[in-house]
């Protein structure tokens, strides 16, 4: 099924796909106040692409697609303020791509889900994630679970974080086995950064690079395999930042911090290897 639709100004839309069949939606929006609903329940799955022909803009959008099983995709812009997304992809192949442009967004990702609209029940889908994110005081979550990705095969989770802007907010989570690669990217101040990284089996690897004032930056590593985390903070011109970095694994662990501090009240660093 391929579907465009084009509301303008304070129209809701509501619509509801559960066709267990090859699924396609376009989707150009502009205006705001709208409303977006979409379950996919089988096989191809998708909602792209990443361009011109699948973007929303406007301000105060609500957004809830869910995929659910076989090959999975989502890409889309979203270009305006206070909207709210939904994104949840559970099992098979998975895939997302969002690109967001605003201030007080409130957006999640979930593949496999949990934290905690719970679900995973073994998955095993292809979790991989990608932000890209220019605006403030926006709110990002990316959840991702696989139970039996130890035993069932597929790549190590992967999910990366691009932002420039002031006062963002990213919830960074991978959970289950063979693997967690994560990448966070911050140009801006103020910002918060919480990433958890846990499972038995595979290495769980953490690069951090965040460019501006008054950071809090909390990393956490739990589980068996070893645990890499690569960290760069800076905080040349105002307030400083505060690192935690907690590794807890009885298998290798390492890090590498760099940090340039001119706050005169100095910096927070704490490491805790177990």
């Amino acid at each position: 099924m391929i579907l465009t639709l084009f509301k303008l100004s304070s129209i809701i839309c509501l619509l509801m796909i559960t066709t267990a069949s090859a699924n396609e939606i376009y989707i150009t929006q502009s205006g705001n106040n709208f409303n977006l609903d979409v379950i996919q329940d089988g096989e191809n799955n998708q909602v792209k692409p990443i361009n011109l022909t699948s973007q929303m803009n406007g301000d105060d959008f609500t957004l809830s697609i869910s995929q659910k099983g076989n090959d999975n995709l989502i890409e889309g812009n979203v270009n305006g303020n206070n909207n709210t997304g939904d994104l949840r992809q559970t099992s098979d192949d998975n895939f997302q791509r969002v690109s967001v442009e605003g201030v007080n967004n409130d957006l999640k990702v979930y593949q496999g889900t949990h934290n905690d609209g719970t679900i995973d029940l073994d998955e095993t889908g292809g979790h991989e994630a990608y932000w890209t994110v220019y605006g403030d005081n926006n709110d990002l979550g990316s959840y991702q679970t696989d139970t039996n990705r130890g035993g069932g095969g597929g790549f190590p989770h992967h999910l990366s974080n691009i932002i420039e802007g002031d006062f963002n907010t990213v919830d960074h989570t991978q959970m289950g086995k063979a693997g967690h690669d994560g990448f966070v990217e911050i140009t801006g101040d103020d910002n918060t950064v919480d990433l958890l990284q846990r499972g038995n089996g595979g290495q769980k690897w953490a690069d951090i690079v965040l460019t501006g004032d008054g950071h809090t930056v909390d990393v956490d590593q739990r589980g068996t395999g070893s645990h890499s985390a690569a960290v760069d903070l800076s905080s040349a011109n105002g307030p400083g930042y505060n690192l935690s970095l907690t590794q807890d694994s009885a298998n290798n662990q390492s890090y590498t911090m760099t940090g340039i501090c001119n706050d005169p009240n100095g910096c927070s660093v704490s490491v805790t290897q177990y």
